[in-house]
């Protein structure tokens, strides 16, 4: 069974992002959280995800580490912003693509959504789908 979580960093309604990519994805969903630069928060681990470590504490252990780095997301964003590229208005998100898995972070404000998907999964539906359903402004990450 699943583990599962309610929202409550997000400024959004993280939940219902949660559901509108889980109808997207045509493959399974692994994990997705939501996180900001102290703090991330699991809303769906599936059970494929689960049965890869030795236990709930072993998975959260693992999880933070992620979180150490991937908090840093928001630094990188900036830099490629105001330092790389300064005529972009935004970074909307970043995929990392591995022999089996895919994770893609998607920025919303201060906000960051982490999702992990089978490596063949294509990740722009997945962007798409989740800048409806927030009705996502153009500039939201100015």
């Amino acid at each position: 069974m699943p583990a599962t979580n309610r929202s409550t960093l997000a400024a959004f309604d993280a939940d219902r992002v949660r559901h509108v990519v889980q109808e997207t994805v045509s493959g399974p969903l692994y994990a997705f959280c939501e996180y900001d630069t102290e703090s991330f928060r699991p809303l769906y681990i599936d059970d494929r995800t689960i049965s890869m470590y030795d236990g709930r504490e072993a998975m959260l252990e693992h999880f933070d580490r992620i979180h150490t780095n991937v908090h840093m997301d928001f630094m990188q964003s900036e830099l490629f912003r105001n330092t790389l590229f300064p005529e972009a208005e935004r970074v909307e998100y970043i995929t990392t693509s591995m022999d089996f898995l895919k994770i893609l972070r998607v920025y919303v404000g201060d906000d960051g959504l982490f999702i992990s998907v089978d490596p063949d999964e294509p990740v722009v539906p997945i962007v798409d789908a989740i800048k409806e359903a927030l009705e996502w402004p153009p500039n939201q990450n100015s």
